[in-house]
């Protein structure tokens, strides 16, 4: 077993053969033999090599799961984006098995891709544990560095077993250290219920935050964790600690109890921990009170129609930024450096996107169009104005028909601009920045700079239109061996939406073309702004929480659920709004569904605050993408997407978490199956 229990197995091939995958940073392959290990092959012999300490320590941040990997045929993807109501997957097979979660037929025998993600995570703490255990023994390097590194073991630790709770709920805390003399039943672990596995996260994250540096001075050290990095996880993870799911409104987990009879979620609400949330993203708030990542006005970036109180320059307001490019450019490879990007906590330098990318592109790019946005997600996104599409004004319309005439703005049309084509349908007009820099609608105009001139599409040329006959559609994926054989029957968007967010102005997937290299924004400023807000919505009086002081500051909820607001171009919260708790709840679930569109928020969004019974029990909806372009109103109406069985989403109370696979739970007797596996 790889495992917590697969330590009785010899520890010197660990040490050896320390497998350099693609990490956060750029890394070797392997670890080098030469003579000086093959002779001295111990662990306090490794560690005493500074080279040898540090690619260990690169192979231990392998482990952390890639959120630009949103494919299951990539190494350590995550499936959170496919399987919530913000996307759908055309797909349904054993290396493509979101569907098999997102319709209730997971299973604990059979997690496909997931099979082995209990035992990776492991598999990394122990090697944590590992180099936190002998680091001490490497005296060629200061003792300042030592305690650098292991500030980055601990930030490391600490990240894992937050990614297996994510997933899996409560789950066993293994006590290091664990050696080759650990008798085998001190292996029998039962899970930690959540709050104690919380708080051993937050033991671990507050140790690192003392040990991390402020900043790296180098450029090569950036994704590395800073204080800052650890901070967020730590804002993160007290929120979703306090929220209800996880404090006192869990009653259908009543029986998910431990040996002692002790729930493993906790059934009684406690408003301090909303306190401690909001402590925890203060701290943070405090040191980076307006940091969000923003470009300056364009010569035709759009005047936002917002109220003259929102017209200052930001943060103060939307003035002097074009909200385009301050949005998009975060994620489309754009911003080539995180170290330029002031709201940045965490990021991942080595990543899969550019290969998910290819999934979430139509084919005139030589993209597969299999990863769709639904109808759900698009229509969540505002108008230009702040209103809803169901609540939109004559003044900023959301209106049948198409445009007549090509506009551009926020650049160039062929370089860095967004353009709207005529006959584009009139849904689409008018809307905030945000769904233009996600969405790829009918009709939308697609850059791909580096497309051969020779590979551009004939009929469609870089319009991605997904009518039924047009070269992104349906049609074309039932019946064309167009990339030699390469495309498959679901290879177009059922919902007849694709996403935008990550691909640049220059990204093609045709032979001579080439995608720009991104990093991915793990943690950034904009959710520890909406996680302070959130939290401070639900206190009910003033809390000291170490030397922080909380309260719910209605000044405070309005500066920074304005900022994340005013970098998009839209109004700011009004204070009647901010008066009722339940409205600003509702709005601050739909801001941080827009703003971390695809970021792999969501999933976890529904869950923890208990609307996923409400959310993924609708049906998965889209436009007609059977009607041809001979019937433009046809295909502009919204049905419920039927193009396979799979197609729909289904949620109860056992997809909350994934099961412990069946062959990891049988091996440990003290280890509870999740309740309905």
């Amino acid at each position: 077993m790889n495992s917590i229990y697969s330590i009785k197995k010899s520890l010197l091939p660990l040490i050896l053969c320390v497998a350099m995958t693609a990490g956060v940073f750029q890394s070797c392959s392997f670890l080098d033999i030469d003579p000086y290990i093959t002779d001295l092959a111990t662990m306090d012999s490794v560690f005493k090599r500074p080279e040898y300490a540090q690619r260990y320590l690169d192979n231990v941040y392998s482990y952390i799961p890639d959120p630009g990997a949103l494919t299951a045929s990539q190494s350590m993807s995550l499936p959170w984006v496919a399987i919530s109501d913000e996307g759908m997957f055309t797909i349904k097979r054993a290396n493509h098995p979101y569907n098999y979660f997102a319709n209730n037929e997971l299973s604990s025998d059979n997690l496909y891709s997931y099979n082995s993600r209990w035992s990776d995570l492991y598999e990394g703490i122990r090697k944590a544990d590992i180099f936190l255990q002998e680091i001490h023994n490497c005296t060629e390097v200061s003792d300042l560095k030592r305690l650098e590194w292991t500030g980055e073991a601990l930030f490391v630790k600490a990240y894992l077993y937050f990614e297996l709770m994510l997933m899996f709920g409560p789950v066993p805390i293994v006590p290091p250290p664990v050696t080759m003399d650990t008798p085998l039943e001190d292996l029998f672990i039962e899970r930690g219920t959540w709050d104690e596995c919380s708080d051993h996260v937050v033991g671990l994250l507050r140790e690192a935050i003392r040990l991390l540096p402020t900043f790296y001075a180098e450029a090569s050290d950036v994704g590395k964790p800073t204080k800052n990095s650890a901070m967020a996880v730590l804002s993160r993870l007290t929120l979703y600690t306090a929220s209800p799911l996880y404090n006192g409104e869990n009653a259908e987990f009543a029986g998910f109890v431990n040996d002692a009879g002790v729930p493993y979620l906790n059934p009684e609400k406690s408003n301090e921990k909303w306190a401690i949330a909001a402590a925890a993203a203060k701290q943070l708030v405090d040191l980076k009170p307006a940091d969000l990542y923003n470009v300056p006005r364009l010569p035709n970036t759009p005047d936002p129609p917002v109220p003259a109180a929102d017209r200052a320059n930001f943060p103060n307001g939307v003035g002097g930024i074009d909200h385009f490019h301050s949005y998009s450019d975060m994620f489309n490879g754009v911003c080539q450096l995180a170290s330029d990007n002031v709201e940045i906590l965490f990021s991942r330098q080595g990543t899969s996107v550019n290969a998910a990318n290819r999934y979430l592109s139509p084919r005139i790019i030589n993209g597969y169009g299999d990863m769709n946005l639904t109808q759900n997600l698009v229509d969540a996104y505002y108008m230009a104005n702040g209103r809803t599409i169901q609540d939109a004004t004559p003044d900023c319309p959301y209106e049948t028909g198409y445009t007549v005439n090509d506009f551009t703005f926020s650049g160039a049309r062929e370089t860095n601009g967004m353009t709207i084509l005529g006959g584009t349908h009139r849904w689409y007009l008018n809307r905030e920045m945000r769904f233009y820099a996600t969405v790829v609608f009918n009709n939308s105009y697609i850059l791909s700079i580096s497309t051969p001139t020779a590979s551009v599409n004939l009929v469609d040329g870089r319009v991605a239109k997904f009518y039924f006959n047009s070269q992104s559609g349906k049609d074309i994926a039932s019946t064309s061996t167009w990339g030699a054989g390469s495309i498959d029957t679901e290879d177009y968007p059922m919902t007849g939406y694709l996403c935008r967010k990550f691909t640049g102005p220059e990204d093609s997937w045709y032979s001579g073309g080439h995608q720009t290299t991104k990093f991915i924004a793990v943690y950034r400023m904009a959710e520890v702004y909406l996680n302070y807000v959130e939290a401070m919505n639900e206190l009910d009086q003033s809390y000291t929480i170490g030397d922080v002081t909380v309260s719910r500051d209605l000044s405070e909820m309005k500066r920074c659920f304005n900022l994340v607001r005013y970098r998009a171009g839209l109004p700011g919260i009004s204070d009647a709004d901010l008066g009722d708790r339940q409205r600003v709840r509702d709005l601050i679930l739909r801001e941080r569904q827009v703003e971390f569109a695809w970021e792999g928020r969501r999933y976890f969004d529904l869950r923890r605050t208990k609307t996923a019974v409400d959310y993924e029990n609708q049906p998965v909806r889209g436009v007609n993408v059977d009607a041809r372009s001979s019937d433009p109103d046809a295909f502009h109406s919204i049905v419920r997407v039927n193009q396979r069985a799979w197609t729909y989403k289904v949620f109860t109370s056992r997809q909350t978490f994934f099961p412990v696979p069946k062959t990891e739970a049988d091996k440990n007797p003290k280890l509870d199956q999740m309740p309905g596996y």
